[in-house]
């Protein structure tokens, strides 16, 4: 039923791209930090080459020319990124930041917050097809002074594509896998109005892991000023394993209704943003005992933001503003809550002289249920050359419970009502080397994070408890180097991560889960005769002793505006988890097209 939604939406999108004009065809820069206006870590925007926190860019032409299909694909290959998946292809995966628990992160969309008040686990459902991404910007470190709770590991912000375009892709593969996604912007649409729509299914690669998902987004410029966002996603999948021993089913949907205003008035400008999110949630603990821990759950939240700031001379600009909201839950597990919100922040950006800028930015939150929290921040950064740039930060962030943490039960997890706020405070430091096609990037962090909420219990006879159990202390290290020949590109990484917590006589469901060793890279090659291979490598070494190497590899040849590839994911087969008793595919292939309009 699902895709009866979606996929004649994305047929049509992809027959829209076929009377597109050609574009041609170009090689994409190195990864690296460009000077393009980058908005996440800031309240206004600033560009690239002046950001003064740890930063990982992703745009539309690389991801393409690596052969990554998805938003979770492309934050594998970024430093200090743990991606916890319970599922291939998207299905459920958790994204974990400099070692922060997966809840200690915020998922934006073209920056409309999409993290969920029932359950983190919700946080990854990206409502954009890889044919609609602009970029993915990932922000190191915590962003409260910004946009609020969640972002103590750092922030990802999935950026869709602007100006007249259009894209399509249609692939299939094993375990009965098809895929088909389609955007148009512009075109046979009216001016300013982007249409998007996205499905995909399998039978699954065992027993109780088939899905299918699917959703359409609109994105349109209104006149004096306004821009409007609607979305719609869907999603079914077998969750065997997920939470506990026992083959489980679980659908979700999501809509997002957000709507902008922008204007300028003398030296003065003013935005106002709003937002509605809607998420549904069904469970079944056993799909062989319907009704047994079944659970229905709804999410509802509302934001409004008004933000208004001026220039400073030539040399920076102040920026403040008001936010209110609140979150609610009707639950036949959880029950029925709701909390209200207020927030006040300001922000400083200023060039001190031609090569170094600071950033200062401080937030007052208040909520009627958690108490309140103050979250200051300040980075600067300094280019010494036109190659070589220096930067620092140190900030505070903080993370309500979620609704599930609170108030949970099934036979293997119990909430816990009274649980406390997470509050942490970060240093940052590092620097950024681009010398003609090299790139190159250093990061070292700090991170002292209190009364962190983890699920634990005595012995496999117990139940999990959510529980404040820990002060946790976070260290790390970051690099990052790339370059360019012609149409070939090496791109090489690693993270290195310790954590120190107090221990416990306590058996831990997450937090003590992470990859103590993060490498990889990707390699882009021509192989004569138009055709041109991609090779991605991911190697992780966790703690608990668990250590695999993921190598997916795309092989495609242009034709024109179409682009025919064959795409191979865990080509070596390895048998590995990466959430405990989960188990993952192995080698699966697949092939597809990809078909490319003009584009602005």
């Amino acid at each position: 039923m699902l895709l009866k939604n979606s996929a004649p939406l994305a047929a049509t999108l992809i027959v829209l791209a076929l009377r597109a004009p050609a574009s041609a065809q170009t090689v994409a820069d190195p990864p690296r930090l460009s000077e393009d206006i980058v908005v996440t870590a800031t309240i206004v925007p600033i560009s690239g080459g002046s950001l003064s926190r740890s930063t990982t860019v992703f745009r539309r032409d690389q991801m393409e020319q690596l052969g990554l299909m998805s938003t979770g694909d492309a934050l594998r290959l970024m430093p200090g990124v743990d991606a916890r998946a319970r599922g291939p292809l998207g299905v459920q995966t958790d994204f974990s930041i400099r070692g922060a628990t997966f809840g200690q992160n915020l998922v934006l969309v073209d920056g409309m917050r999409i993290n969920d008040t029932q359950s983190a686990h919700h946080n990854g459902e990206i409502p954009l097809p890889a044919t609609a991404i602009d970029r993915i910007e990932l922000i190191a470190g915590p962003g409260a002074a910004v946009h609020g709770a969640d972002a103590l590991g750092g922030t990802i912000n999935v950026i869709s594509r602007k100006g007249r375009y259009s894209a399509a892709s249609l692939s299939t593969g094993q375990h009965g896998y098809t895929d088909a996604q389609g955007t148009v912007s512009g075109g046979p649409l009216p001016g300013g109005v982007m249409l998007s729509g996205w499905g995909s299914r399998s039978s699954g690669f065992e027993f109780d892991r088939d899905f299918a998902q699917g959703g359409a987004a609109l994105r349109a410029s209104a006149p004096r000023g306004w821009t409007l966002d609607v979305r719609h996603q869907r999603r079914a999948f077998g969750a065997n394993g997920f939470y506990g021993n026992s083959p489980s089913k679980e659908w979700t949907d999501q809509t997002l209704a957000g709507a902008g205003w922008r204007a300028v008035r003398g030296a003065w400008t003013t935005t106002v943003d709003t937002l509605v999110r809607n998420h549904g949630d069904h469970f079944r603990w056993d799909i062989n005992r319907p009704g047994f821990a079944e659970n229905r759950h709804r999410t509802n939240a509302v934001d409004a933001r008004v933000t208004t700031g001026r220039a400073i001379n030539s040399r920076g600009s102040i920026t403040a503003g008001l936010a209110t909201g609140g979150d609610w839950i009707t639950s036949s597990n959880l029950g029925d809550h709701r909390y209200t919100r207020e927030a006040a922040f300001a922000e400083l950006q200023y060039r001190v002289h031609d090569r170094t800028t600071v950033v200062a930015g401080l937030r007052f939150d208040r909520y009627s249920t958690f108490g309140q929290s103050t979250s200051p921040s300040l980075s600067v950064a300094s280019r010494l050359s036109p190659t070589v740039r220096l930067r620092a930060s140190t900030g505070h962030a903080f993370r309500i419970p979620s609704f599930t943490e609170l108030y949970y039960s099934d036979p293997n997890n119990l909430g816990t009502p009274d649980l406390r706020a997470e509050r942490g405070w970060s240093v940052d430091g590092g620097g950024d080397w681009t010398p003609g096609r090299w790139t190159a990037s250093l990061s070292v962090f700090r991170r002292w994070d209190t009364d962190v909420i983890d699920w634990v219990r005595a012995s496999a006879a117990d139940r999990y408890r959510s529980n404040n159990v820990r002060d946790v202390t976070t260290t790390g290290f970051e690099a990052v180097l790339a370059r360019q020949w012609g149409s070939t590109l090496l791109r090489l990484m690693y993270a290195g991560l310790t954590i120190d917590a107090p221990t416990l006589t306590l058996q831990s469901k997450y937090l003590l889960e992470y990859a103590r060793h993060q490498s990889g890279g990707s390699l882009v090659v021509p192989l004569g005769g138009g055709l041109r291979a991609a090779i991605n490598v991911d190697h992780r070494h966790r703690l608990d002793g668990q250590s695999y190497d993921l190598v997916g590899a795309r092989v495609s040849r242009a034709f024109g505006r179409t682009n025919v590839f064959v795409d191979g994911t865990n080509l070596l087969a390895e048998k590995y988890h990466e959430v405990l008793g989960v188990t993952m595919p192995g080698r699966w292939l697949t092939v597809g097209v990809r078909i490319n309009g003009g584009g602005s």
